[in-house]
C-alpha cells in the first residue's frame, strides 16, 4: 500500500493533527473516533454505547486489568462487545467484527481505535495523510 500525494485532499499542511475517522459500527455512523495506535484495546465510551441504543445488549462481563488514565486514576471496564464497523468511502469499504471495551468516562471523543482495528482490517494508518488504507478483496 502506497501514499501519494493525492493522499493529501483535504489536509492541510503542515499539521500535528490527530486521525480522526467517522466509521459506520453496527450501521450508526460514529463521529469523532480517534485512531491511537498507541494501545492494544477499541474502546467505546458509555455515553456512546448508550447513543447507539445498545444499552439492552449484553455486554460481556470484563475481568481484565484497569486501564490507566493520565495521572494514573484506573477505569473499570463496563464490559466487552462485539460489533461490526465498516471503514471506506461508497464503494471502497470493507466491514469487520470488531471487539470494544466499554469504559464509563468523559472525553472528547466517541470511540478509541487502536491496534487491534488496525490488525483486523490489515490496515495501515499514515499521520502525515490523515489516512487509513487497508486492502479489499478486489484490490
Amino acid at each position: 500500500m502506497n501514499f501519494s500525494t493525492e493522499d493529501y485532499e483535504d489536509v492541510i499542511r503542515p499539521h500535528e493533527d490527530p486521525l480522526i475517522i467517522n466509521p459506520l459500527i453496527r450501521q450508526n455512523k460514529i463521529w469523532k473516533v480517534l485512531v491511537d495506535t498507541g494501545s492494544s484495546v477499541n474502546i467505546l465510551f458509555h455515553k456512546t454505547y448508550c447513543n447507539m441504543n445498545l444499552a439492552g445488549e449484553q455486554l460481556e462481563p470484563c475481568n481484565e486489568a484497569p486501564l490507566y488514565a493520565f495521572g494514573g486514576h484506573p477505569i473499570q471496564f463496563e464490559g466487552t462487545i462485539t460489533l461490526p464497523v465498516l471503514l471506506g468511502k461508497l464503494s471502497y469499504t470493507v466491514e469487520k467484527l470488531v471487539k470494544f471495551y466499554v469504559v464509563q468516562i468523559e472525553s472528547p471523543y466517541n470511540a478509541i481505535l487502536r491496534r487491534p482495528l488496525l490488525s483486523t482490517f490489515e490496515a495501515v494508518e499514515f499521520i502525515p495523510h490523515l489516512k487509513i488504507k487497508f486492502q479489499r478483496k478486489k484490490g
